[in-house]
């Protein structure tokens, strides 16, 4: 009882000397993620819209949690002109996207979150899809950090939960490239991309984990971005993603986790 009178004279002394009404707090809202992974080729005719879609899409969605990742892939290098961006290992990953999701690998072919497949310049598409991933919650979260000496870059990461199915992709994407095309489809033209994936690594999930990855020698003064993204190794879903952009000498801004 001593202790309830004790409990109500401090309360009363608290409300007699406050008078101003207390700030409401701030709501904190819940974001999806949406990670886009375009499937392009410098000697496509049909792939500079879908290059200029994901730059749009940089831009409209800057500061919210959406990922963009251009992969060159290697199946146009005999036509004309070798895409210097092209990897054989991202054909082969078009083609797993394809497999799973029961479609033809094509370019330009965008696929969002791992689940949707459709032609990478069909921008209303993509919006409806990435502003609907948006609107899901988060089924995981990952944190992002880095070191780099010279050229050797270690990527961290921290997972808020840990399935055995899970993977964890670390891609080492080109801010900006511009390129003067002198043969195959495209030539004469002179073509612009966002997020080119030029490095690209994928390691089984742990609560927390590094990867060791080499910058490009001629990334050497140009900016670029890690991004990171948790997928499950049977369905290709993507459950969680994070960002972190460097550069070669310092690092510039730092993503929390979504």
């Amino acid at each position: 009882m001593k202790n309830l009178i004790i409990t109500a004279a401090i309360a009363s002394l608290f409300l007699s000397a406050s008078f101003k009404p207390a700030a409401p707090r701030k709501q904190i809202v819940l974001m999806g993620a949406a990670v886009v992974e375009l499937f392009t080729s410098e000697g496509c005719s049909s792939c500079p819209p879908a290059d200029e879609a994901l730059a749009r899409l940089a831009k409209e969605y800057a500061g919210k949690p959406v990922y963009l990742l251009s992969f060159h892939v290697d199946y146009w290098d005999k036509l004309g002109w070798k895409d210097p961006y092209s990897n054989p290992d991202y054909t082969d990953r078009q083609k797993a996207y394809a497999k799973q999701l029961n479609a033809q690998a094509y370019t330009p072919q965008a696929i969002v979150n791992g689940k949707k497949e459709l032609i990478g310049s069909q921008s209303g598409t993509l919006h409806n899809l990435i502003n609907a991933s948006l609107k899901i919650m988060p089924e995981n979260a990952i944190s992002v950090g880095a070191s780099f000496q010279n050229l050797a870059l270690t990527a961290t990461y921290k997972l808020h939960s840990v399935d055995d199915n899970d993977l964890v992709n670390v891609a080492l994407v080109q801010d900006h490239a511009t390129d003067r095309i002198s043969a195959g489809e495209n030539k004469g033209a002179t073509l612009s991309h966002i997020n080119v994936v030029r490095v690209f690594k994928t390691v089984k999930s742990k609560q927390s984990g590094e990867i060791k990855l080499d910058i490009p020698k001629d990334l050497s003064g140009k900016p670029f971005k890690l991004i990171l993204y948790v997928q499950n190794k049977n369905d290709l879903h993507i459950t969680a993603a994070n960002t972190m952009s460097l550069s070669p000498t310092r690092v510039i801004t730092v993503s929390k986790s979504k």
